[in-house]
């Protein structure tokens, strides 16, 4: 079984990045981790679709007021503004992998789009967000010891083809 997330990068990302929990870039996750068997190049061509169906368009967004998240409440997060295009593009992406056969067992049912606050740095309310980009994260990878590889990125665009997707990477 592979773990996978999907989110949305605040900054462009490449396939094959890597990084440590601490350095994760800042990101809106769009669909929670989940786990698979299917490898990144089956999970990439249903995702692609979403991120370049027609009306896909990249997302602005505002940065809302800041709260604490987890089980704790001890995590701080900037929410995130939009007019309903995250939430859809999550519904489409959630749609997508259920055609798989994928269900991500902890789907959060009230989605509060979000940044999470990092050491290397965060957002603050009031500013403009552009959401570009759709990425599919691989966690744990086996060959390595960092917590996340890129694994496939495509840009939000009606009609936008230009996708990377890593080649022969099993679940």
């Amino acid at each position: 079984m592979a773990r996978f997330v999907v989110v949305l990068p605040l900054s462009p990302l490449t396939v094959g990045d890597e990084f440590t929990v601490a350095q994760w870039p800042l990101h809106v996750t769009l669909v929670e981790p989940f786990d698979t068997r299917l490898d990144a190049e089956a999970l990439g061509a249903a995702l692609g679709d979403v991120a370049t169906a027609a009306g896909v368009r990249p997302i602005s967004a505002g940065v809302g007021e800041d709260a604490m998240f987890g089980p704790r409440r001890d995590i701080l997060v900037s929410l995130v503004r939009d007019g309903g295009e995250i939430a859809a593009l999550r519904t489409r992406a959630l749609a997508a992998l259920a055609e798989l056969g994928v269900e991500p067992v902890r789907t959060r049912f009230e989605f509060r789009p979000h940044v999470t606050a990092k050491r290397h740095g965060r957002v603050h309310r009031g500013e403009r967000l552009e959401l570009g980009e759709f990425v599919l994260v691989r966690l744990r990878p086996p060959e390595t010891s960092h917590h996340g590889r890129i694994q496939g990125s495509w840009p939000l665009g009606e009609g936008s083809r230009r996708a990377e997707v890593e080649r022969g990477s099993t679940g």
